[in-house]
């Protein structure tokens, strides 16, 4: 017994003084400002150690942000798998309100994002995988529009993303996923439309999503694709049988909402006046 907890007694000392080695001047220690730092500049060996010294794995940073986000945040696929092996650990933590994301010169509000939902915004496929696989929520939704993970990669242009998701075994106990909607009843392959994001256009199609359908204002994804000025987008929605001639709540139709002069000539094609 004397021997084991001898034993004991050296580990922790060893795993205290790999915690607090010196790194580029750097000292990382063992509290939740070390195990934030040491995630944050990529010491994910130090990182892993204070995790496994006992910390709490669901403390958050100065800006609430839980140590999942941040594990999600910085695509650190090892600590974000001994997180979710810690059967404590809030795999729907959200983000708190106006948490804003600035990302080359774009900002993202991302109040209410889970970890699922923030790994789908940065494109992380791996992470994304692993959440799910674990179980988070694939429904979870954000405190801005209520935008679900299928939502975020479609307007983030993640065809891969899409892939895993409409893969995934959560995605076959929601009822039609791919077409699901918003709080403004936007679903997936408008989000794709408005932001130009083609491969995430093709793959929703691919999915059999609903072409012409349109939100509570009448839009539907060749509205957004046109008001967009986005040609090729327009073009392959056409070419996929998308009705140019549905009407917004204001009677207009996607020809109405452009200024791009090759968006128009295409759709005179398609379009009754």
């Amino acid at each position: 017994m004397r021997k084991i907890a001898l034993f004991i007694l050296l580990f922790n000392i060893l795993l205290i003084s790999n915690i607090h080695a010196q790194n580029n001047n750097q000292k990382y220690d063992i509290d939740n400002n070390g195990l934030f730092n040491a995630l944050k500049d990529g010491k994910t060996d130090i990182a892993l150690n204070i995790i496994k010294f006992g910390t709490n794995v669901n403390i958050k940073d100065e800006y609430g942000w839980s140590l999942l986000h941040r594990a999600v945040e910085y695509n650190n696929i090892s600590v974000v798998n001994e997180l979710l092996k810690n059967k404590k650990i809030d795999i729907e933590v959200k983000l708190p309100k106006d948490t804003i994301i600035t990302n080359d010169n774009e900002k993202w509000y991302a109040d209410g994002e889970t970890p699922l939902l923030l790994a789908c915004y940065y494109g992380y496929g791996e992470i994304v995988e692993t959440l799910l696989n674990y179980g988070a929520n694939l429904e979870a939704r954000d405190s801005i529009d209520s935008a679900m993970a299928i939502h975020i990669a479609a307007s983030r242009g993640y065809s891969d993303i899409i892939e895993i998701i409409m893969q995934s075994f959560a995605a076959k106990k929601i009822n039609n996923l791919v077409d699901i909607e918003d709080d403004t009843g936007t679903t997936p392959l408008m989000w794709a439309s408005m932001n130009n994001q083609i491969p995430a256009i093709n793959i929703l199609l691919k999915y059999g999503a609903n072409i012409n359908a349109q939100d509570y204002d009448g839009w539907s994804a060749l509205h957004f694709a046109a008001a967009s000025q986005s040609y090729k987008a327009v073009e392959i929605l056409l070419k996929n049988k998308a009705d140019a001639n549905l009407e917004n709540v204001n009677d207009d139709k996607p020809i109405d909402l452009t200024t791009d002069t090759d968006i128009v000539e295409l759709l005179n094609k398609y379009t009754n006046r």
